[in-house]
């Protein structure tokens, strides 16, 4: 997913657990799709000059609500209780793509270098 900066804010959109090497969502374990988006999220960031610590919200948008306890075991991994962002997950019926993805995220990071 590609960062767009404005007012101080990095914004990334339908952010979903594609595998970077085949660039597909190919497979249905929520744990796996999870570390994937997360990491995309991170490499992300770092394009656009920000960690993981920068991150102020996550918005969660899940076909299936259940697959929340995988989602988070692996998502906690990714923050501090320190830097843990603002986040919200709500149930929808698609989440893009004819893949299997089980969710997409939307992200707000702080650009740490704004301003300077």
């Amino acid at each position: 997913p590609d960062a767009i900066k404005a007012a101080g804010l990095i914004f990334l959109a339908a952010v979903r657990g594609v595998n970077p090497a085949t660039g597909k969502c190919d497979t249905e374990d929520v744990g796996e799709q999870t570390r994937f988006a997360m990491e995309n999220v991170k490499a992300a960031l770092a394009a656009a000059g920000a960690t993981m610590d920068d991150v102020v919200r996550v918005a969660i948008y899940m076909i299936d609500m259940n697959n929340r306890a995988p989602f988070n075991k692996v998502y906690r991994e990714y923050f501090t209780e320190d830097t843990l962002p603002a986040r919200f997950a709500v149930q929808t019926d698609a989440v893009g793509g004819t893949d299997l993805s089980k969710f997409t995220l939307e992200v707000i990071a702080a650009d740490p270098n704004f301003g300077k």
